[in-house]
């Protein structure tokens, strides 16, 4: 087994695959991932985030308002 056999990034599913792929991009509001990537379950799918292990910050903007985005990045 080579270190290029071993696969670190967690397996998700293809819906919180494209949440994460955009995030990876930057921060991201619920009202974005709503209408961007129509993700209608985008709490579900930040929460499967975070128990694969990917630290997520969720910031309030006002009137309902979030942002969203990778810890630390």
């Amino acid at each position: 087994m080579t270190q290029l056999d071993l696969n670190f990034t967690p397996k998700l599913s293809p819906q919180c695959q494209k949440l994460y792929d955009r995030l990876l991009q930057g921060p991201i509001t619920n009202a974005e991932i709503r209408d961007e990537l129509r993700l209608l379950e985008y709490r579900r799918r930040m929460k499967d985030l975070r128990e694969k292990g990917i630290q997520t910050e969720k910031k309030p903007l006002g009137k309902g308002v979030y942002e969203y985005s990778i810890k630390g990045n």
